[in-house]
């Protein structure tokens, strides 16, 4: 008898919460995969110090660089679903606000960024502008890399803290043990709670009205999440359930 591999359902996050918060449930829910996360370590989106390289380009470097580390070949791989925090990206530039009364160089607030100086301003503007072109690029493809494997991209914005926690401004040092102590408590399944922060939606299509809504505006800052999405859209690939 004929035992059928796993395929992998391959998530790319920018750090190791994203991991904590959702992996379990995700394997209890999708038996029939593999699921594995890819850790960024760091803004895949927006990289100062990386030449100019397309975006989908460098996307799909990192899933060869798994595939090639864990030793999987594409045909191994279901699907890439790729999470990451919006960082008020889209607000105007005239929402990123000079306080020079500030000592750190960058607070987010529900309408507006605020910086200390003007130099710290350019340099949001152009992070913000690098980072929602690559964005507007990634969230329309349905598949990557010439074997065509199905891709999504799905966020929390301003952050994962944010959404978890309102927390506008998290301490880098108490990000891994604060989620690991929400998931630990959480009373319900975590797609349950994150449904609280989806924005609001009309459409027939969730996925491309979630991003317009958070692209409006200033509500790329606000406390909005679509990652509900995403395993609404793995039930739909594996069969179980009608798309959205």
């Amino acid at each position: 008898m004929t035992i059928s591999k796993k395929k992998v359902v391959l998530l790319l996050v920018e750090g190791s919460c994203e991991e904590v918060l959702l992996y379990n449930r995700l394997r209890g829910l999708f038996e029939q995969h593999n699921i594995r996360f890819h850790i960024q370590h760091g803004d895949i989106l927006y990289d100062l110090d990386r030449p100019e390289e397309p975006i989908k380009s460098v996307i799909e470097s990192s899933v060869n660089e798994f595939m090639i580390k864990s030793k999987f070949r594409p045909e191994d791989v279901f699907c890439v679903l790729h999470i990451i925090d919006m960082d008020g990206c889209f607000i105007p530039d005239d929402a990123i606000v000079i306080d020079d009364t500030q000592k750190e160089l960058t607070i987010y607030h529900e309408d507006r960024i605020t910086v200390p100086h003007e130099k710290q301003k350019l340099q949001i503007a152009a992070r913000n502008a690098d980072r929602s072109n690559n964005i507007n690029i990634m969230k329309v493809l349905g598949t990557i890399l010439s074997v065509d494997i199905n891709y999504r991209m799905f966020y929390f914005s301003r952050n994962l803290e944010h959404v978890l926690f309102k927390e506008p401004n998290p301490e880098k040092d108490r990000k891994f043990p604060e989620v690991e102590r929400f998931i630990e408590q959480l009373e319900m399944p975590i797609e349950e709670f994150l449904q609280q922060s989806m924005p609001v939606l009309k459409g027939l299509d969730p996925y491309s009205e979630s991003w317009e809504r958070i692209t409006e505006s200033t509500s790329s800052l606000q406390q909005y999440c679509n990652v509900p999405l995403l395993f609404d859209f793995v039930k739909f690939q594996s069969g179980q359930s009608p798309k959205w």
